[in-house]
């Protein structure tokens, strides 16, 4: 048979430097057993633990490598080049401009009222406090004017309060009612317009005599010769 040499791990303390650069120990046995032709052990071999190690420190330093240097991350703006001046006057600026907004703040006070905080009462005084401002807003209520004093007193005019009535749907867009009116109803309709032309408007004495009855009749006699010399 031919002697091999056979290397065995033999733990030996040392640093990690001299884990690393360290060589296996070899021992040579002359045995005449087939156990010699079997596989050659090596110390560290199959070591999960130190596959991790290597692979970690391999990817450190490709991200160090990576790494952008100075000048890059003032390029980018990720990086402020300034004086310990420039420095201290931001500072003063973000300070000054936070000491405005707390001045801005509301109260605690102004925070309660807003309902926004709330108080730390107990129940039966919230209940009290509800009640209370129940009273006061209906006493405000009841001295509150009507609509009509409000129109006497010339507050509130017609188009701000507009009272709105039921009244059943139809078709106005088809109704054409003035193509119903017989020569009776268009006469009323003339007396009542020339009647309020008299009480209400305001007529310049150049064009009184147009509203007058005279002037009605003789307008209807005009029409009635008209319409005889049509036929």
């Amino acid at each position: 048979m031919i002697n091999r040499p056979i290397r065995f791990a033999i733990g030996i303390p040392s640093t990690l430097e001299n884990k690393e650069n360290a060589h296996p120990y070899v021992i040579r046995e002359d045995n005449d057993s087939d156990e010699s032709d079997g596989p050659i052990l090596y110390r560290d071999e199959n070591n999960p633990d130190r596959q991790t190690k290597i692979a970690r420190k391999e990817s450190l330093s490709l991200k160090l490598a990576l790494r952008p240097n100075m000048d890059e991350l003032i390029s980018r703006n990720i990086l402020h080049m300034q004086s310990e001046n420039e420095r201290q006057e931001s500072k003063e600026a973000i300070g000054a401009r936070l000491i405005r907004r707390l001045s801005m703040r509301p109260t605690v006070e102004e925070l309660l009222e807003r309902n926004i905080l709330k108080s730390t009462t107990s129940p039966a005084e919230e209940k009290k406090q509800k009640e209370e401002k129940k009273k006061f807003l209906l006493r405000k209520l009841s001295f509150r004017p009507t609509v009509d004093e409000l129109k006497e007193k010339k507050i509130i005019r017609f188009n701000d309060y507009i009272e709105v009535t039921q009244a059943h749907d139809y078709d106005r867009r088809a109704d054409k009612p003035w193509t119903r009116l017989t020569p009776k109803d268009k006469a009323i309709i003339r007396k009542e317009l020339n009647d309020y032309k008299n009480s209400e408007m305001a007529v310049h004495e150049s064009s009184r005599h147009l509203t007058s009855n005279e002037f009605v009749t003789n307008l209807k006699r005009a029409e009635c010769i008209k319409a005889t010399i049509k036929k």
